[in-house]
């Protein structure tokens, strides 16, 4: 069948601008789209907004890609459960996607936790199939359940998520360890159609091997240093304080040692607020001095890597948190693609083996700190020639995007 007569439904938890969906989502869109499928994607606009002056860019990019764009507000702030917002809002659209599709093999593939309820509708009404997706989102957010009614609203999340994944043609999960979690967590007898599918890094936006690495380091002032850099979002899930207190004894032993901060700033987790004006204040209170210590600003997202190429090694220390401690953060496989070294606290579960794969990064021990710190070779850490540095093939979205692909492929194809 003629691949124009099959068609996808992507819906999205955040707007098409936020730096996650650029990173893991579009790349999927537009590689579906170029192989010939009918693509649409729905984004949630109204709560992770840093990143909104890209729209224009990215809309543009949209529609150079024959990808139909639509659009549901949901507020920052709800009074009920942002999941109610979810489904009362994306259902009408996914009602007109059918209605809209009658002739053509439709699917839908959805992130997160809050999609389920329209998920499990538009199969149980249309008998649309679905990918889901979980991205740890119910994992990570049910620590802060702590009110009766949000307590209440977990255990029918918890339900509607379980259904979700069982009815879903295949649910795919990040790390191996994440597929363990849940089949533990939701009892389920039946994980054939559980998929893992790591994160992985846009090897189409990689710098040339010719571009001039030192023309971006003098771009952002940090010739002659050598870089630790962070990049993602401020948010309560990272270790900023123990970020600052490392760099600063390894400052210690070298000097030239820099702490570069890539922030984007969203505004939907009420946990995380003001926490870029608290990074500030840490860099204070162990005496970095901007521009000479540390500096913090961000990147357009289409030139990430060349500025993550432009520093030494990328850090990424978590909570004590057992969804981080299941999950490959994007940030790292970010840091894998731009061949920097990696700095990992050793109770995320992919740390040995991503510090194996690169063989040039070092783990740090939450109950040994001082001791795990000073063993850091600084040598082997920041030397850009470091064997076995750039072998993160597999994290490269060039063989991991055929993966969803075959996947689409394969769920279409079932509906005869």
């Amino acid at each position: 069948m003629d691949k124009k007569s099959e068609t996808i439904l992507f819906l999205s938890e955040m707007p098409i601008t936020n730096g996650v969906i650029q990173a893991q989502m579009l790349p999927v869109v537009f590689e579906a789209s170029r192989q010939g499928y009918g693509t649409e994607i729905l984004e949630t606009i109204g709560r992770f907004g840093s990143q909104e002056k890209f729209r224009q860019e990215t809309e543009e990019k949209l529609r150079e890609n024959r990808v139909v764009l639509r659009k549901m507000a949901i507020p920052q702030r709800t009074f009920l459960p942002s999941i109610l917002y979810f489904t009362f809002s994306s259902l009408k659209i996914v009602r007109e996607f059918f209605k809209n599709n009658t002739e053509a093999k439709i699917m839908i593939y959805a992130r997160n936790y809050k999609f389920c309820p329209v998920l499990l509708l538009a199969n149980f009404f249309w008998k649309i199939p679905y990918v889901y997706s979980p991205r740890a989102a119910y994992v990570a957010e049910r620590k802060f359940y702590h009110k009766t009614k949000d307590v209440l609203f977990s255990f029918w999340i918890k339900f509607l998520e379980k259904r979700t994944i069982q009815k879903s043609k295949v649910t795919v999960l990040e790390t191996e360890e994440f597929q363990e979690h849940l089949e533990k967590l939701y009892d389920l007898k039946d994980s054939s159609n559980l998929k893992v599918i790591y994160n992985y890094y846009d090897a189409s936006l990689l710098p040339p091997t010719d571009w001039n690495r030192e023309a971006m380091r003098e771009k952002l002032g940090i010739s002659g240093k050598k870089v630790v850099v962070y990049a993602g979002t401020a948010e309560v899930w990272y270790e900023f304080e123990k970020m600052f207190d490392l760099v600063s004894r390894l400052k210690k032993r070298d000097p030239r040692i820099f702490f570069q901060l890539f922030l984007k700033q969203d505004n939907a987790r009420q946990e995380s607020q003001n926490l870029t004006q608290a990074i500030g204040k840490l860099a204070d209170k162990y005496g970095f001095e901007e521009k000479k210590d540390y500096a913090i600003s961000s990147y357009p997202p289409a030139e990430r890597y060349s500025y993550l190429s432009a520093c030494d090694t990328g850090i990424c220390l978590a909570v004590h948190q057992e969804f981080k401690a299941i999950m490959l953060s994007l940030k790292i496989v970010d840091y894998l693609g731009a061949n920097l070294s990696v700095i990992l606290n050793q109770d995320l579960s992919s740390a040995r083996k991503i510090i194996g794969e690169s063989n040039a990064g070092a783990l740090v021990d939450y109950d040994n700190w001082g001791n795990s710190i000073a063993s850091i070779d600084l040598e082997k850490l920041f030397n850009e020639k470091a064997p076995g540095k750039n072998k993160a093939e597999q994290y490269s979205s060039f063989n991991v995007i055929p993966q969803y692909l075959k996947l689409f492929e394969d769920v279409l194809r079932r509906q005869g």
